[in-house]
């Protein structure tokens, strides 16, 4: 009876998956256009270099817009695009902080993130919205009557909210219908960004195949990059010998002219012997596929060293439209005794480039083969349960980027309250989020509330949580990456750190540091003689703000002020005190 409850929670769970991956995906097959010949405004008002460039390379995703610089202060105005209305704003802690989409009538939607806040106009529906909720983090959906823009009109200011790490606007272009993502520097001429600096390419790996192939006796090796008598090639390069099938990879970044930045390249060619074996182009990114960034990387060298190595080859289901379809498709076979002449060159937006050129020495050499220990084999492509009795994880279709040979461990542990399941490996990537599912060994506590699965680092120390739910001696939760999980116990309190409370006509805010060491934090709540106040979250310095309101709080007297914190588990902590404002 408990699988059967188990496997029935779980597959709801996965219909409800299919359908929200189906209404950002469902329209695969269509082809974009360029949006060059769009007639636009500036939307920070004046030319600026910037600080991030579409599609750059970043953890778990592409980067989905570009990022205009603010001259490092924030509160700028920001201007729309184009006429069009509000269709949506997000607010969040984290990720794109203040979020505003404008849907325009030809069919393109424009993003505006890490915003400070809005005009008074837009401004009064989003704080009307957050007081109905009581909810800092929130997101409203708009009409096309409810708030309209000209061209060029301001609806914003600039900031550094969510995950921003210095002020700018990032700024995005996607296709309204499927949130296809487009390369805004497709504008240019209306942004009037200028370049002269080309990009640079700083190493390059090679591989030895499918347990086909081996360079210089080994899998795979990385070679860097350098101008030799003013020629651009490899170190080491003179020395390279490789047999069977051969796939490369690149390290590279853009620069641009003003600025000491660095982006990501547009255009990855590779050639061998003239032949043109792999072309990638970095463009027209689908939103829900932002995640295949794992894929196109070498996600391990990612993992193990924070490098971005691009790959000429695809992975067997790798969703991304980037590759040009070569008859080689990306491979190399080495199958002679000779010299096999190599080619990167690497583009970027304004058609700069950057080359190198190497030869890899053809030699017949014995290939090893993998370690065939592995626990069990999973097709890529296919949905599937991993069952174990006590633990059970379910793999949606395509969530693999290649077929995996799936490494499973399970020991006891007294810290925890099952057992510690050690899945998969963390320098393999998965595309979506699995349902996972542990037995409870100790179930102690009548109060089920308190569990959490625990993800743990190789000490079984925990680092973060995949949440759940507690189902008939079971906690269910989903996780998006393999480690090693188990259930643990949560009965702390969340911690409140008061920052700023006294003299509040002088410094008219106030302030705390929250945090919660364990299943993590769900919601705080703040109360000024029993009615609910507005603090704004900023999860890079776990901070929460509410800037005193002359409207809503009479002035020149003492109030009843309450704070109350709660983490994911239901436990709460509360700060109260008489303030004076």
């Amino acid at each position: 009876m408990q699988t059967l409850n188990r496997i029935a929670l779980i597959k709801l769970n996965i219909m409800m998956m299919k359908k929200i991956f189906f209404l950002l995906c469902f329209s695969f097959q269509l082809v974009y256009s360029q949006i060059g010949d769009w007639e636009v405004a500036h939307p920070v008002g004046e030319p600026v270099t910037l600080s991030g460039n579409f599609a750059e390379l970043r953890r778990n995703h592409f980067h989905g817009g570009i990022d205009f610089r603010t001259g490092g202060v924030e509160n700028k105005p920001i201007y729309s695009l184009d006429e069009g209305y509000v269709a949506k704003v997000s607010i969040s802690g984290k990720g794109y902080g203040k979020l505003v989409y404008i849907n325009h009538p030809n069919g393109y939607t424009t993003l505006y993130a890490h915003l400070n806040g809005f005009v008074p106009g837009l401004d009064s529906i989003v704080r009307a919205k957050q007081y109905e909720k009581q909810s800092f983090e929130i997101e409203i959906e708009l009409q096309p009557n409810e708030y309209k823009v000209k061209k060029g009109e301001q609806f914003a200011i600039s900031g550094n909210t969510g995950g921003s790490r210095g002020p700018h606007l990032h700024f995005e272009v996607r296709k309204t219908d499927d949130y296809t993502l487009l390369n805004p520097m497709d504008l240019n001429k209306y942004f009037q960004l200028e370049d002269r600096r080309s990009p640079r390419i700083l190493a390059v790996k090679i591989y030895g195949l499918n347990d086909n192939g081996v360079v210089n006796n080994v899998k795979e090796k990385k070679f860097q990059a350098a101008t030799v008598a003013r020629n651009r090639t490899l170190q080491g390069g003179s020395a390279i010998n490789a047999w069977g099938e051969i796939g490369f990879s690149v390290r590279a970044y853009d620069y641009m002219t003003g600025t000491g930045f660095f982006y990501g390249p547009r255009i990855v060619k590779l050639y061998v012997d003239d032949n043109l074996i792999s072309e990638v182009n970095i463009n027209n990114i689908k939103f829900c596929d932002s995640r295949a960034l794992n894929s196109f990387i070498d996600y391990s060298q990612f993992i193990r060293t924070g490098e971005y190595y691009m790959k000429s080859f695809r992975d067997a289901n790798c969703p991304l439209s980037i590759y040009k379809d070569t008859e080689s498709k990306g491979i190399c076979h080495i199958t002679e005794e000779r010299p096999y002449h190599v080619r990167y060159e690497v583009y970027d937006d304004f058609g700069l480039k950057d080359i190198v050129s190497f030869t890899i020495q053809g030699k017949q050499s014995e290939i090893p083969k993998s370690r065939k220990n592995y626990f069990c084999l999973l097709p890529c492509k296919e949905n599937q349960f991993f069952d174990q009795k006590d633990f059970l994880i379910y793999f949606p279709e395509n969530a693999l980027y290649t077929d995996l040979c799936l490494d499973y461990k399970k020991t006891t542990s007294p810290k925890f309250k099952s057992s510690v399941y050690e899945i998969g490996n963390s320098e393999t990537p998965l595309h979506a989020f699995c349902d996972i599912t542990i037995k409870i060994d100790k179930d102690s506590i009548e109060d089920k509330s308190k569990y959490f699965i625990a993800k743990l680092n190789s000490n079984n120390i925990i680092t973060g949580s995949a949440g759940g739910v507690y189902v008939d001696g079971f906690m269910v939760g989903k996780i998006n990456t393999f480690g090693k999980y188990a259930v643990a116990v949560d009965t702390g309190k969340p911690m409140i750190t008061a920052v700023n409370t006294t003299d509040l006509r002088r410094r008219p805010y106030l302030k705390f540091r929250i945090m919660d060491g364990l299943s993590g934090l769900s919601r705080y709540d703040g109360y000024i003689d029993g009615e609910w106040i507005l603090f704004e979250y900023d999860a890079k310095t776990n901070t929460i703000t509410y800037r005193m309101d002359k409207k809503r709080i009479a002035q020149n007297k003492n109030h009843d002020f309450k704070l109350v914190v709660t983490d994911l588990c239901g436990n709460s902590a509360t700060y109260a005190k008489t303030i004076y404002w």
